[in-house]
């Protein structure tokens, strides 16, 4: 249960990846006349602050989390994703999609390890396992139906943008409010 706890603490590194991930998806939607420029450097801007967040967390967590090397390792990937999207100058829309692609799958299989974990310390608990469930199911979307056309590739990737950080934010309220009760009352 200490674990739990102790995970469970570092709630808003998890809020922050959710808030990223929707004002992502937002940003695609809402993007006039969205290139692929545009969208390789949003998704570089996204995939570089997500990836730094998790390596945080893994740094910060690395005494209560008993795989933390795992989250580092996420967040190297989508760091180093990030990094490519951001500097492949030529890069065209089936490009970016299949990067997207990679990173959704990647990411969504190491959140799916994190939520089966989680679920075993926190009975029920099923939103981080969820959101990594949406993201290898869009990234496996994303390869096997390739459209180069911009405005069906912003719409996929806002809205799950949008999903992604939606279900982010709830559990990093699930873990908070989780942690708020572990902990001891303060009643004296």
């Amino acid at each position: 249960m200490g674990l739990l706890i102790g995970f469970c603490e570092k709630w808003w590194m998890i809020a922050v990846r959710g808030v990223v991930a929707l004002g992502f998806g937002l940003l695609v939607l809402l993007w006039p006349d969205l290139d692929a420029h545009v969208l390789a450097l949003a998704f570089g801007v996204f995939a570089v602050v997500d990836g730094l967040v998790l390596a945080g967390l893994a740094v910060v967590g690395r005494d209560v989390l008993e795989n933390w090397w795992v989250v580092l390792a996420e967040g190297g990937v989508g760091v180093a994703l990030g990094v490519l999207a951001l500097s492949w100058q030529d890069i065209d829309g089936l490009r970016l999609l299949a990067l997207l692609a990679a990173w959704a799958v990647i990411t969504g299989v190491f959140e799916i390890e994190a939520g089966v974990r989680l679920r075993r310390l926190a009975t029920g608990e099923i939103s981080l396992l969820l959101a990594g469930v949406l993201s290898v199911a869009v990234g496996i979307v994303l390869i096997a139906v390739p459209n180069d056309d911009p405005v069906e590739i912003a719409w996929a990737i806002g809205l799950f943008g949008m999903a992604y950080g939606a279900l982010l934010v709830l559990v990093a309220e699930r873990m908070r409010r989780l942690a708020v009760a572990a902990r001891p009352s303060s009643r004296t």
